[in-house]
């Protein structure tokens, strides 16, 4: 069959359904429209296939036409209804006899597609038309209304439903934030100092930091990026300050009025130099008087006081608590109590300190020993003494101080004891003293009547004055006695290095000869109250303190004279006492049998070692603590300290001589640069969970030496004062090694806790000939931790 296809008017394409036959040449194409006798090669066309070839003729002269019918018109014009509605396809027809399968001869299909003729604007027969589409980000099935497009079929990503009320978020759970699942608002904190932490008490909720806050809340010091707020709300700053009340408006502070601010009070300055805070010019006399000419004491040196001078050159009255007494009987302006002792001196108070030794540090050059004396009288005079200064050595401080800024220095570090053996102190009206250098030596005697001080190295005591003593605008009856040359009435007493005064922490105080004494390796120190009587004494001085000793041989005060030499080493005169072999005083009477056994015997004082061991940190940076074994490495060290006390219990001196090359024993420590005696001690740790000495402790060499008396009955002389140059320990007498001395410590870096015990030994070789060996160790059992030293019974 051949499809038709109308291009134009009247125009017809002929389409066959098979291929054309062109083996006669022709051109391929029937023409339907020839003649219908004819063939298409010009010869008669016989059946054609439109009517059989044997029809009849027709009548009354009629032909047929092509498709053999009589008088008919040919083949009529057919078209195409391809879907089924009657119509035909205008685009599509065929000529032909009859109508062929699936044509029509209308040929009106508008819609040839669509047999109900009502196709929509997509080209879908009876279709709905273009639709909207909704954008589906989120990939939910549901779209976002907002986003719409209208179009026959869904562009990519787009769905037919819309209405999705999170459009982002698949799961529908967008936080306030716009995030899907999200947390919601975050707490941020404030960062106001910038140190990237937060202060907890400022925070805000939101989705993200506002600027200059931070998402945690560590700031402990909000105001500070370094967190050292002060109680003053300062970064870095001082915090509390004293603040000292200036009452008197010279921009100077009183110290005994303060608080403790951030910032100064009204009336309050930052500095506490106001000596005198009630006076604007500073210049008030002792009696507080601005202004003053200290003029406002009495005798007794109290301002305003009634104490005064009587006849008996008493200071009697006021505050003094003397009764005076005024009945003069005989009219001579002396009292009758008195008349007696018209001519004779006051009561006095001397301190003597008797052939002291300066202490000799090792290798020191050897000088001294000193003797000198303070006489205080009940007058308010005191005078300073001095006999025996050769061979001089010391750098003593001379003077008397009375207050924390005031004092006189007459000597430091200088000869002037050597040129002035005499200087008295005489007090005026005015609260001044009156230095004098031409009085005569009156030394007071105090061998056989004053009261021994047992002081070792810088001890002091106080003692009592026997009267009412005034000084420096106060009264005192009592005063502190120190070993190093000193007599202090108020406040501390200061240490052995002495240097110009005042001393700012003290405050009333006398320096005759301030200096590192050491009573302990020699000499006596005596106190005497000499009450003068009312007669001539032996050497014919009215109220004189000379006295007749054991002898009968008139000694001190004026006389020059100490105690007779007939005096045995006990004081008995003509006495039998003797020093034996052990150089202890037997016999006569002292009720001592000679010693048989003239060896010295060392012992350890276990309770000076537990009083003082503490543990502490090193940072060991000396080459020498390793070669001394004090240490087992350099850098920051553990390290338990403590002090060595050893003393001599035995009946003879431990002597060990002058250090020596090449004597056993001793050897030159090239760190210190002087002699140890190695065989001296030994400090060592004991593990008591394992039964053993740890291998870090260290026999220590020492420098051996008199520090100070251990017991009075076997040194009732005193020590003889054994020092670097001449060691040993006297017989009575100890060595101490404070725990402030270098290598006092064993090295704990490495030690793990536990029990533990200290054990320091003397003579742990034997090599020191002595009385016992049994008594040379003492043990201080202790628990250690990390941080922590507990002591624990033996």
């Amino acid at each position: 069959m051949s499809r038709v296809i109308g291009l134009g008017l009247g125009s017809l394409l002929l389409f066959t359904t098979g291929c054309l036959d062109d083996s006669g040449g022709g051109d391929g194409d029937a023409q339907l429209n020839a003649d219908a006798g004819e063939s298409a090669d010009g010869g008669q066309q016989t059946d054609s296939g439109l009517r059989p070839d044997a029809a009849p003729p027709c009548a009354g002269g009629q032909t047929r036409d092509a498709c053999g019918v009589c008088g008919g018109e040919g083949p009529a014009t057919w078209y195409a209804d391809q879907d089924g509605d009657g119509l035909g396809d205008p685009r599509i027809f065929v000529p032909a006899c009859e109508a062929p399968p699936g044509f029509v001869s209308a040929a009106g299909d508008l819609e040839p597609d669509c047999a109900s003729n009502d196709t929509d604007g997509c080209g879908v027969c009876g279709g709905p038309g273009e639709a909207s589409y909704f954008s589906d980000a989120d990939g939910d099935g549901r779209g976002d209304t907002a986003t719409a497009v209208v179009a026959c079929r869904a562009p990519q990503g787009f769905v037919n439903v819309g209405g999705d009320p999170e459009p982002d978020c698949a799961t529908d759970d967008t936080d306030v934030c716009g995030l899907c699942a999200g947390p919601g608002e975050v707490r941020y904190y404030l960062d106001a100092d910038g140190d990237g932490r937060g202060d907890p008490a400022v925070a805000a909720d939101a989705c993200e930091a506002p600027d200059g806050f931070v998402d945690n809340a560590d700031d402990t010091d909000p105001i500070c990026p370094q967190d050292d707020v002060d109680a003053c709300g300062v970064c870095g700053g001082p915090g509390l300050r004293w603040y000292f009340e200036d009452a008197d408006g010279d921009g100077l502070g009183d110290a005994h009025v303060s608080v403790q601010v951030c910032e100064a009070p009204e009336g309050y300055v930052d500095n506490d130099e106001d000596l005198q805070p009630e006076c604007a010019t500073n210049d008030a006399d002792v009696c507080g008087i601005c202004g003053g000419d200290n003029g406002g004491r009495d005798c007794h040196g109290t301002c305003g006081g009634d104490a005064f001078v009587d006849g008996c050159n008493r200071c009697v009255g006021g505050d003094t608590g003397i009764t005076p007494d005024d009945a003069d009987e005989d009219q001579d302006g002396i009292p009758d109590a008195c008349d007696e002792c018209v001519g004779g001196a006051p009561p006095s108070f001397i301190v003597e300190w008797d052939a002291v030794p300066p202490f000799v540090g090792n290798g020191g050059a050897p000088h001294g020993p000193y003797t000198f004396q303070v006489i205080l009288s009940q007058t308010g005079k005191f005078r300073f003494q001095y006999r025996q200064m050769e061979p001089f050595g010391a750098s003593a401080t001379v003077g008397w101080q009375y207050a924390t800024d005031g004092g006189i220095t007459l000597s430091f570090e200088n000869d002037f004891v050597l040129d002035q053996p005499v200087v008295t102190f005489t007090p005026q009206p005015d609260g001044r003293y009156e230095t004098q250098y031409v009085e005569p030596m009156a030394w007071f005697d105090t061998s056989t009547l004053g009261t021994r001080l047992a002081l070792g190295d810088d001890d002091d005591t106080e003692v009592p004055i026997g009267f009412t003593f005034p000084f420096a605008g106060a009264s005192y009856d009592r005063v502190r006695v120190s070993a190093n040359g000193l007599l202090v009435f108020s406040g501390p007493v200061p240490g052995y290095q002495n240097t110009v005064l005042p001393v700012a922490a003290t405050q009333q105080l006398m320096a005759p000869f301030w200096d590192d004494l050491n009573p302990g390796g020699g000499g006596q120190i005596r106190v005497f109250t000499a009450i003068p009587a009312c007669a001539d004494d032996c050497n014919g001085d009215r109220g004189g303190f000379a006295v007749l000793d054991e002898c009968g041989v008139c000694v001190g005060g004026n006389t020059g004279r100490q105690a007779s030499e007939n005096v045995d080493c006990n004081g008995v005169c003509n006495g039998t006492a003797f020093l034996d072999d052990c150089r202890q005083c037997v016999g006569g009477n002292t009720g001592r049998e000679p010693s048989e056994d003239c060896r010295p015997d060392l012992i350890v004082d276990g309770e000076y070692l537990a009083q003082t061991m503490q543990l502490d940190t090193l940072n060991a940076q000396d080459p020498c603590l390793l070669a001394e074994n004090c240490v087992r490495g350099l850098g920051q060290r553990r390290i338990l300290r403590f002090g060595t006390r050893i003393a001599n219990v035995g009946q003879a001196d431990l002597q060990l001589g002058e250090p020596r090359d090449g004597v056993d024993f001793w050897t030159w420590d090239q760190c210190h640069q002087h002699f140890h005696f190695d065989a001296y001690a030994a400090y060592d740790l004991y593990d008591v969970a394992n039964d053993e000495v740890l291998p870090i402790g260290a026999k220590s060499g020492f420098s051996v030496i008199d520090i100070g008396v251990w017991d009075p009955e076997i040194a009732p002389n005193g020590c003889r004062g054994y020092n670097g140059r001449n060691q040993g320990i006297t017989a009575g007498c100890q060595d101490t090694y404070s725990r402030s001395l270098t290598c006092q410590w064993i090295d704990i870096t490495d030690v793990p806790a536990g029990e533990y015990e200290v054990r320091v030994t003397t003579n742990p070789a034997g090599v020191i000939p002595e009385t016992s060996l049994d008594n040379n160790t003492a043990t201080v059992r202790i628990r250690l931790s990390d941080n922590d030293l507990q002591f624990l019974d033996p």
